[in-house]
């Protein structure tokens, strides 16, 4: 039974052993630990400095690390060449040959691998129209838009069928409806075809829009391992919180009193249970972490916190409304055409979806649980 059991279990495309590295006496990777299943679509999370190109270099063998293992398919990998490893790699500046078709560029791997020339040739149409790029085959790049550029860079990574896909922000050089639309693509493809990626972004809607799963880095250390929405509503800490969500979340003094409620920006809210477990006997004072969207607008005279209007900020079919209220300024997210009577200066009262507040500790920043 046991070894019955022991062989359905699926060895991880990738498993990162508490890996460090430093330049210079200064930590870029802190311990670093994490697996990402095959066939899975994993995003490293971080902001510039964070350390995600220097993991992911490590990885492809592009860097040394000073401690710590990298196992491919079960394998530590230490001292393997980068063109051992059976990975593929695309940078944000995408590398292509600028002399080159983009027949040529995409067979290139195929090429320096010794494959056949009838292979070569199947092997580039059929990833050419699964990009559906084949009219572009015989351009050179000066030639082509950036989405083009990006999908031959692309075509020469699936062409190659590696075991895993390592993005290194693969769409931070393109506009914002153009990456919307190749990141849609990426994800079709990988679901499609059953690809490992493991993908770098500063982007928190990128990652939100297409990972299984997310690693937030920070400073060289991973904060937060969870899948999208849970790393919305539950982030490990007030850093956390603010990096996921634009507009941004609301952070305001609150105090806990059990069988009063919770009283924040001049009003008192109802208590739920899971608020209410954090004080125990006694009053508590928190951090409360709001987010835009648990906030409507409501009658001044008939809502539990109510406020002035001081700032409005149109974002299309929805607008950003800031509103002062007690000590502690508040943004909430509405429909444009609900606003069209509202101007900085207008009383207006608050609703707010209590149970949706996230609470952290005022000195750590840390999330109660």
């Amino acid at each position: 039974m046991n070894a019955l059991m022991h062989a359905t279990i699926e060895v991880p495309t990738l498993a990162m052993e508490h890996l460090t590295k430093s330049f210079r006496h200064q930590p870029a990777l802190d311990d670093v630990s994490f697996m990402v299943p095959k066939g899975a679509l994993t995003v490293v999370l971080g902001a510039a400095g964070a350390g995600k190109t220097t993991l992911l270099r490590s990885i492809a063998g592009l860097e040394q690390p000073d401690r710590g293992r990298i196992l491919l398919g079960g394998r530590d990998v230490a001292g393997r060449e980068p063109k051992d490893r059976n990975l593929a790699m695309i940078f944000d500046n995408l590398a292509l040959y600028p002399d080159k078709t983009g027949f040529d560029n995409i067979a290139s791997p195929l090429r320096i691998r010794g494959d056949s020339r009838a292979e070569i040739e199947t092997a580039v149409k059929e990833v050419a129209a699964r990009l559906r790029i084949s009219h572009i085959l015989a351009r050179k790049p000066k030639t082509m838009s950036g989405g083009e550029r990006q999908r031959v860079a692309l075509g020469r990574a699936l062409v190659r069928t590696p075991s895993l896909f390592l993005l290194d922000e693969p769409l931070s050089s393109l506009d914002a409806m153009l990456r919307i639309e190749l990141r849609a693509e990426l994800r079709r493809l990988q679901r499609e075809l059953g690809y490992t990626f493991l993908m770098a972004t500063p982007d928190f809607a990128e990652a939100m829009a297409i990972a299984d799963t997310v690693i937030l880095l920070r400073a060289g250390r991973i904060v937060q391992i969870a899948d999208p929405q849970t790393l919305y509503d539950a982030p490990v800490d007030r850093d956390a919180a603010r990096f996921v969500g634009a507009p941004e979340i609301n952070l305001v003094p609150a105090r806990i009193e059990p069988g009063h409620g919770l009283h924040i920006a001049g009003g008192v809210l109802p208590l739920p249970d899971r608020l209410a477990a954090l004080a125990g006997s006694g009053p508590v004072a928190v951090e409360a972490g709001i987010r835009p969207e648990a906030i409507g607008l409501a009658p001044a005279d008939a809502a539990p916190i109510s406020g002035t209007v001081s700032d409005i900020e149109p974002l299309g079919a929805q607008a950003a409304v800031t509103v002062t209220a007690g000590e502690a300024e508040l943004r909430l997210v509405a429909g444009a055409a609900d606003l069209a009577s509202l101007a900085p200066g207008t009383k207006v009262g608050l609703s707010i979806a209590a149970e949706r507040i996230t609470a952290f500790d005022p000195r750590s920043g840390t999330r109660l649980a």
